[in-house]
C-alpha cells in the first residue's frame, strides 16, 4: 500500500493542552508524521485522503475479555436482564425447544436481580429439561447453575469433596443443590464437547465485526488453549482485523514450554500474553477474598483460590519459564496475595509486566505496590456502575478504596481498562462514561459514588489506549505517534466537549487498524 497523507481532521496529542494536529502520514501501517501539512513539504509523495473534518483518536483496546465466550454467546441462551426466576427459566425452556444440541448451555442469570431473591437449584431446571444436561454460568461467570443430569454425567454426588479452591453448594441432606462455586465449575464444564472450528471462526468474526463498529481496535482475550486455533484460523485466512493479546490460562503452560512459544511471539495481529490464574472469586458470589469479613457476613471472608504459599509457588514456576502472570482478585485479601507473591517471585525476564485483572477492592497500604513492582492495574469501570450498591453492603466503610481508579493513577500506577465480556457488553463508551462520572447509567448516584475517584477524559481514555498497550508489552503503542501502528477512530464530535453523561452514547464514523480501513 502507498504512502497515505490523512488530511482535513483534528488528530489527538495526549498533553496537557488536548493538542490536535490536522494532518498524519501512514506508510506501511505504522505513522511516519504527524503535524500540519505545510510542515511536511513538498517532496513526499502520498495518496490524499481527506477525513472530512472528523476527530481522530487513538482506536481503543479491551485490556480484559473472554472474546470467544463472547462471540458464542449468540448460540446459547442469554438470561441477562431476567427479573424473576420463572422468567429464566421460561427463557431457557424457549431456547431448548430452538436447538438440537445435546448440550444446553447459556449466561447471564443474577439471583439479587431476581424476585426471588435466591440461588436457583437443580429442581428448578430438573422440572423443565430433565432429559438434556443444563450448565449455566451466573452474570460474573464464577457460578455454575446445573440441573441433575448434568452433575450426574460430572459424577457429582453428595460423596464427592469440595476440590481446592471450589465449592459445590449442598442442601440440608449433604446433596449438591445444582450450584459449583470457582473451580468446581470445571467439573461439569469440563466434560461440555468443544464447539467445532468452523462454529468458532464464524462466531468471532461477527464478534470482530462489531467490535471494530465500536472503535475497538484490539482486545486481550483471556482463553483455554483450545481456542487459539480459531484465532490463527483467522489470521492465516486474511481475516483477522483486530490486534488480539492472546492470554492462555496457566494449566496450558507445561504445553508452551514444550512447543517454544514465549510471552509476546505471534504477529502484529496476534500475539500471547500473560499466563492468567486466580486468586478468589466475585463480589455477587460472595467468594471475593477479604482481609477482614463482609459486613453482611460476619463469619465470612470468602475464598482464596489457593493459599498464599500455592499462590507463590506458581508464580515462582510461571517467572522461572519467563512467563508474567495475570492474576484475578477482586477482594483485598487476593490483591495483597497477589502482589505478594509477584513481589517473592524471580524476575521473568519478559518484555510483558505482570498484571492484576479487577482490583476491586485494594488496601489503601497496597496501592503504592503497583508502581513499585511495576505491575498493571487492569479494571473494568462499568463493574462499578453494576456492583456499587452490593459495595457498599458487603464492604462497608471499605468501599472507599472500591475501583479506586485515581487513587491507583495517582500513585503511579498504570491502569489498563476493558469490559470483562461477556460479564458486561463489550461496548467501551459507557466504560468511559462511569470512569468519569462514578455514576451508573441510570446516573445513580446523582453526586457519583465516592466521586474524589473520576477521572479525567484523557486519563481514562488513556487507561483503553496507552495503558492497555503497555499491559501488552507495547509501551510506544496506544498513541498516535511516529513511530506507533496507525490504529485509529474517527469521530463526528470532539469527546472532549461531550458531555460527560452523553459519552455512552458516542459511535466512531470509522475505524482503521494499520491505516485500513476496516468497518465498512
Amino acid at each position: 500500500m502507498p504512502p497515505i497523507l490523512f488530511t482535513n481532521a483534528h488528530i489527538y496529542a495526549p498533553d496537557s493542552a488536548h493538542t490536535w494536529h490536522t494532518a498524519m502520514l501512514v506508510e506501511q501501517e505504522r505513522i511516519r508524521w504527524v503535524g500540519h501539512p505545510d510542515d511536511l513539504g513538498p517532496q513526499v509523495q502520498a495518496t490524499p485522503h481527506s477525513l472530512e473534518g472528523g476527530y481522530v483518536l487513538p482506536g481503543l483496546t479491551d485490556a480484559h475479555t473472554h472474546f470467544l465466550a463472547l462471540a458464542l454467546l449468540t448460540q446459547r441462551v442469554n438470561l441477562r436482564g431476567t427479573r424473576s426466576l420463572a422468567e429464566a427459566l421460561q427463557r431457557i425452556a424457549e431456547y431448548a425447544r430452538t436447538t438440537s444440541a445435546m448440550w444446553i448451555e447459556g449466561h447471564g442469570w443474577n439471583e439479587h436481580e431476581w424476585v426471588e431473591h435466591r440461588l436457583p437449584t437443580r429442581h428448578d431446571l430438573d422440572a423443565i429439561l430433565p432429559a438434556r444436561p443444563v450448565a449455566l454460568s451466573r452474570i460474573d461467570g464464577h457460578l455454575l447453575w446445573c440441573n441433575s443430569l448434568a452433575l450426574q454425567m460430572a459424577g457429582i454426588t453428595a460423596d464427592t469433596p469440595d476440590p481446592e479452591g471450589g465449592q459445590i453448594d449442598r442442601d440440608e441432606h449433604g446433596e449438591p443443590t445444582g450450584i459449583l462455586r470457582e473451580t468446581a465449575r470445571l467439573l461439569v464444564s469440563r466434560i461440555i464437547p468443544e464447539p467445532p472450528l468452523a462454529t468458532k471462526v464464524a462466531a468471532l468474526e461477527a464478534a470482530q465485526r462489531d467490535a471494530l463498529a465500536l472503535g475497538l481496535t484490539g482486545v486481550h482475550t483471556i482463553e483455554s488453549a483450545l481456542a487459539l486455533e480459531a484465532y490463527q484460523t483467522l489470521e492465516q485466512e486474511n481475516r483477522l482485523r483486530m490486534r488480539i493479546l492472546f492470554m492462555p490460562m496457566y494449566d496450558a503452560l507445561n504445553a508452551l514450554r514444550t512447543t517454544g512459544k514465549h510471552p509476546g511471539s505471534g504477529s502484529a495481529r496476534l500475539r500471547l500474553g500473560q499466563l492468567k490464574l486466580f486468586s478468589d472469586g466475585t463480589l455477587g458470589s460472595r467468594t471475593a477474598w477479604l482481609l477482614a469479613p463482609y459486613s453482611d457476613a460476619p463469619d465470612e471472608l470468602g475464598l482464596p483460590t489457593y493459599t498464599p504459599d500455592e499462590l507463590h509457588a506458581l508464580v515462582a514456576e510461571a517467572h522461572r519459564a519467563g512467563w508474567p502472570v495475570a492474576i484475578h482478585a477482586i477482594g483485598d485479601a487476593a490483591n495483597r496475595a497477589a502482589l505478594d507473591a509477584i513481589e517473592a517471585a524471580p524476575p521473568h525476564n519478559s518484555t510483558l509486566p505482570d498484571r492484576i485483572e479487577h482490583v476491586q477492592l485494594i488496601h489503601p497500604d497496597d496501592v503504592p505496590r503497583f508502581a513499585q513492582l511495576g505491575v498493571i492495574a487492569s479494571m473494568q469501570p462499568i463493574h462499578m456502575a453494576s456492583d456499587w450498591r452490593l459495595a457498599e453492603q458487603r464492604w462497608g466503610e471499605r468501599a472507599r478504596f472500591g475501583y479506586a481508579w485515581r487513587t491507583l493513577r495517582a500513585a503511579g500506577a498504570v491502569l489498563a481498562f476493558g469490559s470483562d465480556a461477556p460479564i458486561e457488553p463489550i461496548n467501551p463508551w459507557p466504560n468511559l462514561q462511569v470512569a468519569v462520572t462514578r455514576r451508573d447509567l441510570d446516573g445513580n448516584p446523582p453526586e457519583g459514588w465516592y466521586p474524589l475517584e473520576r477521572l479525567a477524559l484523557a486519563d481514562a481514555l488513556d487507561g483503553f489506549t496507552h495503558g492497555a498497550a503497555v499491559a501488552a508489552g507495547l509501551p510506544h503503542e496506544g498513541r498516535l505517534s511516529v513511530g506507533a501502528f496507525a490504529d485509529f477512530i474517527v469521530l463526528e464530535h470532539n469527546p472532549f466537549t461531550t458531555p460527560p453523561e452523553n459519552l455512552a452514547t458516542v459511535r466512531p464514523l470509522r475505524t482503521f487498524v494499520g491505516g485500513e480501513e476496516v468497518n465498512t
